[in-house]
């Protein structure tokens, strides 16, 4: 029979009541020496038990929240997306550990710079989310990858789910706005996003949105205070308080017709970004306004994605430029890509190459700042593998040969032809 420490203690009492009481008659009658010795060896027994339950309690490992104590579960196979943890606490109903490890080299060389080389750990990022009663969930994630060794908020969100037309997020995000960075770093099929997504990215700043889907149509507005990281301090030391950037407004709307055409995936979106910097500080988002228009279509081993930007800037200029991405799975663990890319500036203004790693060719070339190498038209070709080790697991290789028109109104162009290879995990 299986008893608690409980029940021991109860029974325990109980046969030390009988045994006092056996021993007062003890005198009278002889006849009660045997049940005397089997009643001090059931007790005995109910000791040595009572003992083995107290050992196995102190040898369990305690939460994070002390005093409180929990059996840990057991580890899921990767091809499993389960909670890992759930605290004890009625509040936090699930909890998650987060993070991302992305190592990657690049070596790229353009005609008369020479060539450049690197290798680094692109993303070390570590978090967790999880749920707190019903209605609420929740998202920290810290940048561990920092040039001062210090650990950053990269995201974080908390999120209102007890509404059925909409939910509500406080978030320190990026804005929805592009298919490409849209999709997770993790996800996405080329080392680096294209040049054109990476040229109007708002970056992960504070807001608040409202998101919600009908059928096959969604939306997502949002209002954010387009600054990034320590700016606002830095701009309050420069201009003082009128001088400090102010926010941006977005909005999103996206329709899913996968289920009426018979496709995994076939999907339109149309996303905006509206610059309330009427003071000119350079924030993060530098365009006045811009908006992109973006499909994504999947159909077995078959995928395609194509978005169009169109850009104005603060001082009257305009950028143009569009991406077409197919792939396809060669097998069930290899997949082949493409991007072409191309952008266009007009009315004073330009575009650059590839922050990673072309624009640092030239950058490292005595007396050249990459700052100052900007042009009229740029196009690459991109051109790679992935290798799937498993879903959270995979390698990517990848060649782009890029080319930079009409630099500075001269008719001069940069050629480069960048090299990539990375190691990507996601937990």
């Amino acid at each position: 029979m299986k008893l608690t420490p409980k029940k021991h203690l109860f029974k325990a009492s109980a046969l030390c009541l009988t045994l006092g009481t056996a021993l007062s008659l003890q005198a009278n009658e002889p006849a009660t020496d045997a049940r005397l010795r089997a009643l001090e060896h059931e007790l005995s027994v109910l000791r040595q038990e009572l003992s083995a339950q107290k050992a196995i309690k102190s040898q369990r490992p305690t939460d994070f929240v002390a005093g409180e104590d929990y059996i840990p579960a057991p580890m899921d196979p990767v091809d499993r997306d389960d909670v890992f943890v759930t605290p004890k606490q009625s509040a936090v109903t699930e909890l998650k550990v987060r993070g991302r490890m992305h190592y990657q080299f690049g070596y790229a060389s353009a005609d008369d710079y020479g060539d450049f080389s690197t290798q680094e750990w692109r993303r070390l990022r570590l978090g967790v989310s999880g749920k707190i009663l019903d209605d609420w969930s929740f998202e920290i994630v810290g940048n561990v990858q920092t040039s001062d060794s210090s650990t950053l908020l990269e995201d974080a969100y908390l999120r209102y789910n007890g509404l059925d037309w909409t939910t509500l997020t406080f978030e320190h995000l990026r804005p929805r706005f592009g298919a490409e960075l849209n999709t997770s770093s993790s996800k996405i099929k080329t080392v680096e996003r294209s040049n054109l997504s990476n040229s109007f990215d708002p970056g992960k700043i504070t807001g608040v949105n409202f998101a919600g889907d009908y059928g096959i149509f969604d939306y997502q507005l949002g209002a954010y205070n387009g600054e990034s990281g320590d700016q606002r301090s830095s701009e309050r030391t420069l201009n003082g308080n009128e001088g400090v950037p102010e926010y941006l407004l977005n909005a999103s709307i996206g329709l899913d017709f996968s289920e009426q055409v018979g496709l995994d995936e076939l999907a339109f979106r149309l996303d905006y970004i509206d610059n309330a910097d009427d003071d000119g500080i350079d924030q993060k988002f530098g365009p006045e306004s811009a908006w992109a228009a973006s499909v994504s279509l999947a159909s077995g081993p078959f995928s395609f994605m194509a978005e169009y930007v169109h850009a104005e800037l603060f001082g009257g200029g305009e950028v143009d430029g569009f991406y077409l991405m197919p792939s396809v799975m060669l097998s069930d663990k290899l997949e082949a890509v493409l991007r072409y890319e191309s952008m266009e500036a007009d009315g004073g203004a330009s575009v650059r190459h590839q922050s990673r790693y072309a624009r640092r060719v030239v950058a490292s070339d005595p007396g050249v700042g990459s700052a100052g190498v900007r042009g009229e038209d740029y196009w690459a070709l991109y051109g790679g593998v992935n290798y799937y080790i498993n879903k959270s697991l995979k390698l990517m290789f990848g060649v782009e040969y890029a080319e930079l028109d009409d630099i500075g109104g001269r008719g001069d162009s940069i050629d480069t032809i960048t090299g990539f290879g990375a190691v990507r995990l996601e937990f």
